[in-house]
């Protein structure tokens, strides 16, 4: 997901929530509260790799879906 948002120009904040507890806790309350994450929670995944855009969490799956969130979300700034 990084390689392509750096390939595009995007810019974002990466959070690694292996760093520490508190950014993990953080995803968690996230992962945990989140009605678009409803299904992870459902099936008991981790949830990641996920986006933020405009408070709104979305669930990425892989650099081919990460390319149509950027044109569907107009992320690309021209």
């Amino acid at each position: 997901m990084k390689e392509v948002l750096s390939e595009n120009n995007i810019k974002y904040m990466y959070v690694d929530i292996c760093e520490g507890v508190g950014k993990l806790k953080s995803f968690l309350k996230v992962r945990d509260t989140a009605p678009e994450m409803q299904e992870v929670r459902e099936q008991h995944r981790a949830g990641i790799p996920c986006l933020v855009v405009d408070d709104q969490v979305i669930l990425v799956n892989g650099a081919e879906h990460m390319q149509q969130l950027i044109e569907q979300y107009q992320l690309k700034e021209d």
